[in-house]
């Protein structure tokens, strides 16, 4: 008997008008081919089937054809399955592949390059639904999770084009906070990424509700105090006490934080190739979900508004040129934003 999404979901995911997310977010239209990738979860952590059976719901609602696959639980070290590969490889552009996982969906092999899982998709133009490490979310949760998905971004469009079209124009990027982050970025040339259900912003995760951008990678200067969530190997982890980073021409010379050290030397012990380019600043993100609140999970941490993140590692799927295999988000409190000596008022 084949194995069904609903034997691993102990508590269904109550998320409001999905459909109308993923088709306003994706431009998914009826007839379209969707490849759901999960795993079975692991006991009362089945967030991440729990999140594909809605996605199987609400992509069946537009009138997709769905097909699910099934892995093991990986971490960001494992290799990814080459059968679910050549599947992605045989999909016609604009195809859906949405991954709802526990941890990760695995790093690709060496013969597909240094490069994202993310930017393997996007090259082939089919739209990406990215939610990963959700066994990190604890069952009480669940129901702020849900209410992040369930926001309605598109109302705020025209005011978020409005600070994407600031950014966009503009060469510094200034970052303040009263904890002590004084961090300044050059923007020159680079665009910005929204996620607000704006489907020329190609793939992203879900919730909705952040712009990012890819600084010049050799000129950011400064320090960040991390003191909301930080990603490590293991997942994203609530700060507890603020730690610091700090960046000359682009690059960490000062950690102040013992897990994220721990995570790079880790990887550059075991992935020396897919490593290269770990400690570059890769991001600056702003949070702006209102109804998203820091729960330990950065696809949702790294949206709440009233939150700034950057991040090191990977950039080339949104614009940057930091060839690495890993991305790892770092979120701080209450930020103060300038563009050329013009704040934002997000």
């Amino acid at each position: 008997m084949a194995e069904r999404l609903e034997d691993f979901v102990e508590t269904p995911l109550d998320i409001k008008d999905l459909d109308l997310i993923l088709n306003k977010g994706w431009g998914i239209q009826k007839e379209d081919a969707a490849l759901i990738i999960t795993d079975r979860g692991d006991g009362e952590n089945c967030l991440g089937p729990a999140l594909a059976l809605e996605e199987v719901k609400g992509l069946k609602k537009i009138g997709c054809t769905c097909e699910i696959y099934l892995q093991e639980i990986k971490t960001a070290l494992d290799k990814i399955d080459i059968q679910l590969l050549e599947k992605i490889k045989k999909l016609e552009p604009g195809s859906v592949v949405a991954v709802s996982v526990s941890n990760n969906v695995g790093v690709l092999p060496e013969t597909e390059g240094n490069i994202s899982f993310k930017k393997f998709i996007l090259d082939r133009n089919l739209n990406f639904i990215y939610s990963r490490d959700l066994a990190q979310v604890k069952k009480k949760d669940w129901p702020l999770f849900a209410k992040a998905i369930s926001f309605d971004a598109s109302i705020h469009e025209k005011r978020w084009l409005d600070i994407k079209a600031i950014i966009d124009g503009g060469k510094e990027m200034v970052i303040k906070t009263d904890k002590g982050t004084d961090l300044h970025l050059d923007i020159t040339g680079r665009e910005t990424r929204l996620t607000c259900g704006y489907k020329n912003f190609g793939g992203t995760n879900l919730p909705f509700g952040e712009i990012f951008i890819a600084p010049v990678e050799d000129k950011s200067t400064g320090k960040v105090i991390v003191d909301g969530t930080s990603k490590i190997l293991s997942g994203a982890v609530l700060v507890k006490d603020s730690f610091e980073l700090e960046f000359s021409n682009g690059h960490i010379i000062n950690n102040t934080s013992e897990s994220l050290a721990s995570t790079i030397t880790h990887i550059k012990d075991n992935d020396q190739a897919g490593s290269e380019g770990i400690e570059t600043l890769a991001e600056l993100g702003i949070g702006l979900n209102p109804n998203a609140k820091l729960i330990g999970l950065m696809l949702v941490d790294e949206k709440t508004l009233g939150t700034a993140h950057v991040a090191i590692g990977n950039n080339t799927s949104f614009g940057g040129k930091n060839e690495c295999k890993y991305h790892f988000d770092q979120v701080f409190r209450n930020p103060r934003i300038w563009v050329d000596g013009k704040e934002i008022k997000v």
